[in-house]
């Protein structure tokens, strides 16, 4: 890698994972091995979000498999991503949906120029790739308007040293950190962010919820013992503090 430009595995990555690598990220969610987590989030996104459709900024947003699904869903969208070619893949999808409320934009997010343009500023596996997370979070909060609502779905403490981690870094030289809301809620107090939420991964409220224990209830009885546990094992999900992958929300 060239160590004066260390973005330099970032801006080419689409282009070493070539026309198989592009062609999966553009399947996602549901050609990706984290397909329940993501839809998972999509759908906490969804119902997050308001009702009328949303000036969106979504940063970071690869081949654009979530802005295109956010397009479809009537919302403005302007995707940022630093990769050429993902950018490239993500526009030739939208004109041929002819989706005449997403567009798309080569640059690094790092330094956007967008001043209290936006009503929602997303990260959705994306911040953990900046090069300088402060920055890309001040670019984040002059892009929302007054009241605006950045959302992050990120991996939290412990992702830098996962083995597919260290994998991407080692074959792409990419950015792979921790970023815990207690990270992501730091950077946003330092940016100018007033207030602050933590929500659980809706994946794993889900998977606690509907899981496949209840398979093996020997009678009723102890089917509605499982429903109990397991339901309480997501109200003490929720209420717990330390959580290691949540969602954070922040408004400016």
């Amino acid at each position: 890698m060239n160590p004066s430009d260390p973005k330099q595995g970032e801006r080419e990555y689409y282009a070493r994972k070539g026309p198989a690598g592009i062609a999966h990220a553009l399947g996602k969610p549901f050609s990706d091995d984290r397909c329940k987590f993501n839809l998972s989030n999509l759908a906490a996104l969804f119902h997050l979000l308001p009702d009328s459709p949303q000036r969106v900024l979504h940063l970071g947003c690869g081949v654009g498999w979530l802005s295109h699904i956010l397009a479809q869903q009537h919302h403005e969208i302007l995707g940022i991503d630093i990769a050429p070619e993902a950018i490239a893949a993500a526009t030739r999808r939208r004109d041929e949906a002819h989706l005449a409320n997403l567009n798309y934009q080569v640059g690094d997010y790092e330094g956007f120029d967008g001043t209290a343009s936006f009503d929602v500023v997303l990260f959705f596996d994306a911040l953990h790739h900046a090069e300088d997370p402060a920055q890309a979070m001040s670019c984040a909060y002059r892009a929302l308007k007054p009241n605006g609502v950045l959302f992050a779905f990120e991996p939290g403490a412990g992702h830098h040293d996962a083995p597919t981690s260290r994998q991407a870094i080692k074959e792409f030289g990419v950015h792979e950190r921790d970023m815990p809301v207690s990270l992501i809620f730091a950077l946003g107090k330092d940016a100018g962010f007033r207030r602050h939420l933590a929500l659980p991964h809706p994946a794993d409220t889900l998977a606690e919820l509907y899981h496949p224990a209840y398979h093996t209830a020997t009678d009723q009885a102890d089917l509605d013992l499982k429903k109990i546990d397991h339901t309480g094992q997501i109200t003490r999900q929720v209420a717990r503090q330390d959580a290691q992958s949540e969602i954070a929300l922040l408004w400016k």
